[in-house]
């Protein structure tokens, strides 16, 4: 199914050096570096490491194989990638399929400096772990015809220079070298638009065409018909919004056969919709998120039960067979300036949790009150759990895993 990915997760952020050879990221790379900390690779893994071109893609379900594993995280620099490339080298993973540099040319780095940033961690990776067989995957095209991102206007011709000299390097320390910008280009070089929907990052098509081109040498087994992402009913689905596209689900709970499937907005108002489409296909186990109507001060306990009962009944009307997990809000931090709304309004999240309590005894859902693993002493999302007042640190998603594991079994 078409997947949509969160505008605000993946758009080129800018990052700031502090002092020599010290970086700071923005928010969502210090959350999914995390994450990763919870999430060890081992010596049969095989890792795609890279930006939100690799970020966006479930890699497990593109190849059907636990093993294949996903190290992308959106608006990420060659740096950054160089900065926590440790989380996935000291695993001595089988294989890497490294791909980076766009958010390099946003910020007007050139071709020249981008080969020397990628060389250097190129290097890295093979002093840290010679065992690993490593893939260096071109940069892709980009199309500005959508006019979606102005720091990339006008350098569409460091795409090719680069990937000159990115090839030159791949000769030299006697890696593969993996040319995916001609499967991507239209008759005039630029991203195919039958691949993207903003220029730059990749639709489902788009996937499946990167597959193609890397399936020789990830040597899994997949299969080419149906949907890049399809539900079969051994599945287990996370349905929800960002929180649920910010975890790798399957390696923290240890199951091949839980996928996630997120909306475009954190607001509740998609959710009977995605519910809709992931039930068509009967999935064993549907664990829904309850999240909030508005995110800028309305908070209508009324809409939001509103929402998640249709997004029940959907579910149980299309697939009766499937079991419904129906996980409840949880609360935000008001020292972000983002929610400084939510102050003394803990409560109503209470309130509102009970009356989804009795929603889900009511309709046969099991209930899952995901409130007090997450709340500290003041009613607040905890501020060692998040680093922006809503999305989450892998510290808490390893709270949430423990909270829902007997679930699994």
């Amino acid at each position: 199914m078409k997947r949509c990915v969160l505008a605000s997760i993946l758009a080129l952020s800018a990052f700031s050096v502090m002092a020599a050879d010290t970086y700071s990221y923005n928010e969502y790379y210090y959350q999914r570096k995390s994450l990763f900390e919870q999430l060890p690779v081992d010596s049969n893994d095989i890792v795609f490491v890279g930006n939100s071109l690799t970020n966006g893609g479930d890699w497990h379900e593109i190849f059907n194989s636990e093993k294949v594993k996903n190290r992308g995280i959106s608006s990420d620099v060659i740096q950054g990638i160089s900065d926590r490339i440790d989380l996935v080298v000291s695993g001595k993973p089988k294989k890497i399929f490294l791909l980076a540099g766009v958010n390099d040319i946003s910020h007007k780095i050139d071709a020249d400096s981008i080969a020397t940033a990628i060389e250097k961690l190129v290097i890295k990776i093979k002093e840290s772990t010679p065992e690993t067989t490593l893939y260096l995957q071109s940069l892709l095209p980009i199309n500005n015809d959508f006019k979606r991102y102005r720091n990339l206007i006008g350098t569409e011709a460091v795409f090719p220079k680069a990937n000159i000299l990115l090839e030159k390097i791949a000769q030299k320390h006697g890696i593969i070298w993996i040319d995916l910008f001609p499967a991507f280009s239209d008759a005039e070089g630029k991203m195919n638009s039958k691949f993207t929907s903003d220029g730059l990052h990749l639709n489902a098509d788009g996937y499946k065409v990167w597959r193609q081109n890397v399936a020789k040498y990830v040597e899994q087994p997949y299969s080419e018909t149906g949907d890049l992402y399809s539900v079969t009913n051994e599945d287990i689905v996370m349905v929800g919004n960002s929180l649920i596209y910010g975890c790798e689900w399957h390696e923290l709970l240890r199951n091949k056969n839980i996928k996630k499937r997120v909306t475009g907005s954190d607001l509740v108002t998609y959710l009977p919709q995605l519910a809709s489409t992931v039930s068509k296909n009967n999935p064993k186990k549907i664990f829904l998120l309850s999240t909030y109507d508005d995110l800028t001060g309305k908070m209508n306990a009324d809409s939001i039960v509103k929402r998640i009962e249709k997004s029940i009944k959907i579910i149980k009307a299309t697939s009766p067979s499937t079991q419904i997990y129906l996980q409840g809000l949880i609360p935000l931090n008001s020292n972000y300036e983002k929610y400084s709304w939510f102050k003394g309004r803990s409560g109503e999240v209470v309130l509102i949790n009970e009356r989804l309590r009795n929603l889900a005894k009511k309709n046969g859902a099991k209930w899952i009150n995901l409130y007090p693993i997450f709340v500290d002493d003041n009613g607040e999302l905890s501020e060692k759990l998040t680093n922006d007042g809503f999305h989450l640190m892998g510290s808490a998603y390893n709270k949430w895993k423990e909270e829902i594991l007997k679930y699994f079994k």
